[in-house]
């Protein structure tokens, strides 16, 4: 399926120092949470492409079984019909780094470096647990309450997604686990994480880069699982630092 796509539009030239950029959300999310890095990217020479996963964002949600494979195939067939020019950076924030990391394995080819922020290492069977428990009773009641504009774009953008998208991946992702298994990647990984996620634990992005010879790490001190939201201008310094390389 092909997915929904955010980008600035530009007449400038496409030059090798200035590779395309591909940026993927997280759960629950969309690609809007990259407005700021579409921005700087633009102003810095890059195509920058924020896609909206399936069920997400503006994104059509087709109500079947989602897994890695499927989420895979909608971002590989989003590829094909952009006019990009590979190898490219991929930029991805929870799921969204766990489909990027994946492509890499898969298509080295295709991919220059990947930025994978808040990597889920292992997801943690109680955060699974609870999740679940939200989406079976909290989450349907808020969502038939209306709030208009008094929450933060994130808990809005949420609350607005669809329960079998969310499902969906509580359901086929609680497996993923990067922590005891080798990552084979060719291409740089750049790694960032808050000190305090719960979803992304800081100690498991840790292991994951010391067994990387090609990575980078850095950690968001007093931070969360979605520090790029109050703390962009660092993470855009973060992604300049290593474009620059």
């Amino acid at each position: 399926m092909k997915l929904h796509v955010r980008t600035f539009e530009s007449d400038f030239k496409q030059t090798k120092s200035h590779p395309d950029v591909v940026l993927i959300h997280g759960t629950g999310s969309s690609g809007e949470m990259w407005n700021k890095q579409l921005e700087f990217l633009h102003k810095r020479g890059h195509r920058a492409y924020a896609f909206d996963l399936r069920g997400h964002g503006l994104s059509e949600e087709p109500f079947d079984m989602t897994d890695l494979e499927v989420h895979i195939a909608d971002v590989m067939e989003t590829l094909q019909s952009l006019d990009l020019n590979f190898p490219i950076v991929f930029v991805g924030h929870s799921l969204g780094s766990i489909l990027s990391v994946t492509i890499a394995e898969r298509h080295p080819e295709l991919v220059q470096r990947v930025f994978a922020a808040s990597l889920p290492g292992r997801v943690l069977k109680p955060m699974e647990v609870a999740f679940r428990w939200f989406l079976k009773g909290a989450f349907p009641r808020l969502q038939a309450m209306d709030f208009g504009d008094k929450l933060a774009w994130r808990e809005r953008t949420l609350l607005s997604t669809k329960v079998h998208t969310l499902e969906q991946i509580v359901d086929n992702f609680g497996g993923v686990n990067f922590v005891d298994r080798k990552i084979n990647v060719d291409c740089p990984i750049h790694l960032s994480v808050g000190r305090f996620d719960p979803v992304a634990p800081c100690v498991y992005v840790e292991n994951i880069h010391k067994a990387l010879p090609k990575s980078t790490l850095k950690i968001y001190e007093w931070s969360g699982h979605n520090f790029m939201d109050l703390q962009f201008e660092s993470f855009n310094g973060w992604l300049q630092q290593h474009l620059d390389e």
